[in-house]
């Protein structure tokens, strides 16, 4: 940096002053890189999360399906089997209720 002078002498006060607005133009220069960056790094985070979503939102959708279709097979199955047995099934509704009627009284 080319320091102020004077009569042949530097001036420190002048010298001084250009350093910092040498300063402040380096800082804000920086300020801007940052919020670059910053930028650079958000919309960057924002597209990561939104892949994210939809692969755990497709994955949700996945398992609901399954869920859904073993739900349907265990109430057809059920169905065949009180159809199949309807007097063990009248038993064994018969004594689940005699079971939660004894626990239900006891409180």
């Amino acid at each position: 940096m080319a320091r102020a002078t004077t009569n042949g002498k530097t001036d420190p006060q002048a010298d001084l002053q250009a350093q910092i607005t040498a300063l402040k133009t380096d800082i804000a220069s920086l300020a801007g890189t940052i919020k670059d960056m910053g930028a650079a790094q958000k919309d960057h985070l924002v597209a990561a999360a939104s892949n994210k979503s939809e692969v755990l939102r497709a994955k949700g959708e996945a398992a609901l399906h399954d869920a859904q279709q073993t739900a349907g097979k265990v109430i057809n199955e059920a169905e065949t089997k009180v159809r199949d047995n309807p007097a063990a099934a009248v038993g064994i509704a018969a004594g689940l209720g005699f079971v939660v009627g004894l626990v239900a009284g006891r409180k």
